[in-house]
């Protein structure tokens, strides 16, 4: 097992925060470090050339009036020692000739380091930082020849520091900042758990509430009261798939129970007539009216599976090729099915360059499945009509009938499966009770709406709106 799944996301989390915290806290130490070791050298360098400056000042009036550049460097080297507070640096004065050749505030023999002649040496000296050591310990020294008035170098002045006082400074700063760092991680890491925690919190309910949700409990949801982040958008989302499955399985056991309903009918019509022509005393003409009545109920129920399958193909969303349709071919097309359906009187319109984009057979079985209904409430020689019309972006088609209309109370649900209207019913044309809804699922697969009314001259009126596009090219 990987270390990822062997701890939980909270504990992964901390360690996370305390990673970034700890490269984030040393970044800045040392960060911090190198800045604080930069100034502190920069104030060295600053502090041994002012010195040098100094003493070029100092001598600067013996220098111009020729007097004795010894007897003025005892001098200053004395004066400076009793002024001096502080660090007290070491002071040489390195002369181009004559004797002695240094001159120094220390017995310390610092001209003798290795690296320091050159420095010293008059006739290249020039103003420059270097880093002696002698006897172990590293110093910090600016060089700074003293000139005559014609340029003459006439000595060198070195004036130097231990460094290792910096360095230790530097150094002492950086384990602070580090000493601080370690309880700011500590802390840091602790409140990453408990924020960690208390985040995942809802979905630690979420995950416990969706381990005990069965068929029999889906009904429960998950409690939250927190903002909408991230797991508040979770938690919602997750109570909104409980609602969909919820719908899901309510509609596939209203689905099951109405389907058991719808065949259990036919089957007992089909096994009690099966026990009939076990009859051997049976005549030849009662036998072939069982028969008969035998393959009207298979066939209803065959047209009955057919349509639950077709059903069950829509609510699976299938996609399915589109083209631009016409309405008034769709709609002639229409009336000379219907005819074949009974004997009425199909009548159909439809305003020109209305045009649709959809499944021409899904479309078809939409209207035809309205045509059917339409006849099946209507007598012999009644009327259906078909029509069109258009707005800017929408096209509406209406298929209504001067039958007996629709009551009130079956107004609302003529669509829902296997609904059985008041009044004859559609059953007894041989239908299966799917069809208006497969009608309205059709029509909602491609973007549009069907509503039933009754219209004020008798009969019933089902309008179908699709989104109209323009006429194609």
């Amino acid at each position: 097992m990987s270390l990822r799944n062997r701890f939980s996301m909270s504990t992964r989390v901390a360690v996370a925060v305390a990673v970034v915290l700890a490269v984030g806290v040393a970044a800045l130490s040392l960060a911090a470090y190198w800045r604080v070791a930069g100034q502190l050298s920069a104030d060295l360098d600053r502090g041994l050339l002012r010195e040098a400056e100094a003493f070029s000042a100092a001598l600067q009036p013996t220098v111009a009036g020729n007097s004795d550049l010894r007897a003025a460097t005892r001098s200053y080297l004395g004066a400076r020692a009793q002024s001096f507070s502080g660090t007290y640096p070491i002071l040489l004065v390195h002369f181009s000739s004559g004797t002695p050749a240094v001159i120094s505030n220390t017995a310390m023999l610092l001209e003798n380091a290795p690296g320091n002649n050159s420095a010293l040496a008059t006739p290249t000296a020039h103003a420059q930082f270097l880093d002696l050591t002698l006897s172990g310990v590293t110093y910090r020294a600016a060089a700074v020849p003293v000139t005559s008035a014609d340029g003459v170098t006439l000595a060198v002045f070195e004036a130097a520091l231990p460094s290792a006082p910096t360095r230790d400074l530097g150094t002492q700063v950086l384990l602070s900042l580090l000493a601080i760092s370690v309880p700011v991680i500590g802390i840091g890491t602790v409140a990453a758990v408990l924020a960690a925690r208390a985040s995942l919190r809802p979905l630690t309910r979420a995950a416990a509430t969706a381990a005990h949700i069965t068929q029999s409990s889906l009904m429960d949801r998950i409690d939250y009261d927190g903002p909408a982040d991230e797991a508040g958008r979770m938690v919602a989302a997750m109570n909104e798939m409980l609602d969909r499955l919820e719908g899901a399985f309510g509609e596939q056991n209203r689905f099951i129970a109405d389907a058991s309903h719808e065949l259990r009918t036919p089957l007992a019509i089909v096994s009690g007539h099966l026990e009939l022509l076990q009859d051997i005393r049976m005549g030849e003409a009662d036998r072939a009216e069982e028969l008969v009545i035998v393959a009207d109920e298979v066939a209803r129920m065959g047209r009955l599976v057919d349509d639950l399958l077709a059903l069950a193909r829509l609510d699976a969303g299938s996609a399915s090729a589109t083209q631009p349709l016409e309405i008034s071919s769709m709609l002639q097309e229409a009336a000379a099915r219907g005819r074949m359906l009974g004997d009425r009187m199909i009548l159909w319109e439809s305003e020109p360059d209305l045009w649709v984009d959809g499944d021409p057979d899904q479309l078809t079985r939409a209207l035809l499945n309205l045509v059917g209904n339409a006849v099946a409430h209507t007598g012999p020689h009644g009327h259906v009509w078909l029509a069109a019309s258009g707005s800017r972006d929408r096209v509406s088609i209406t298929v209504s009938n001067d039958g007996p209309g629709i009551k009130a109370d079956d107004l609302g649900r003529v669509f829902d499966r296997f609904y059985r209207a008041s009044g004859p019913r559609p059953g007894d044309s041989g239908g299966s009770g799917l069809g208006l809804a497969i009608t309205k699922r059709l029509v909602q697969m491609h973007g549009g709406t069907v509503a039933a009314a009754n219209r004020a001259e008798g009969g019933a009126t089902f309008t179908v709106t699709l989104p109209r596009i323009a006429e194609p090219d």
